[in-house]
């Protein structure tokens, strides 16, 4: 479990890194992302949300063949959490919900209209494009294995 562990965080942190910067039609719109972000906002939010996946893969790879200590468990437990309220309440509850989250959240979402999408459109609400919903499970899966070795302890090496 630890290396599929490592493997999926690896993924995420080329995702995190890369998905504003690499135009891979009809998944990503670099075009209109570049109209909406500035080269500075891009820069700053890929170093943030890269990094916050660099730091658990990092205590992975130290404790990979040894006890994981309490205070990492938490670390893995606290990050990906983060992430995936993240998730929830950036995509999945104007999503679901829409109203006040949609109006909240669209304009920070034109950049993804034109991106390959499975989710059927309910009504005016922001959907999840193909490449985020990717993205979203890999780091609900960190989060539910951070949770696993938090209340279970040890991973086995």
């Amino acid at each position: 479990m630890i290396y599929f562990f490592i493997i999926i965080q690896c993924i995420l942190f080329l995702f995190m890194a890369l998905h504003d910067w690499i135009d891979m039609p009809p998944f990503t719109n670099l075009k209109a992302l570049r109209k909406t972000h500035s080269f500075k906002f891009r820069l700053i939010g890929s170093f943030i949300n890269a990094g916050l996946v660099l730091i658990p893969i990092l205590v992975t790879l130290i404790y990979i063949a040894s006890s994981l200590p309490f205070w990492a468990r938490l670390l893995f437990t606290l990050i990906y959490g983060l992430i995936t309220l993240g998730t929830i309440t950036a995509w999945w509850i104007p999503y679901f919900g829409g109203g006040y989250w949609v109006h909240r959240n669209k304009a920070g979402f034109e950049e993804y209209r034109n991106t390959h999408s499975f989710l059927p459109p309910r009504g005016n609400n922001i959907v999840p494009n193909t490449l985020h919903i990717i993205l979203h499970i890999q780091v609900w899966i960190c989060f539910g294995l951070s949770l696993y070795w938090l209340f279970n302890g040890e991973w086995g090496a």
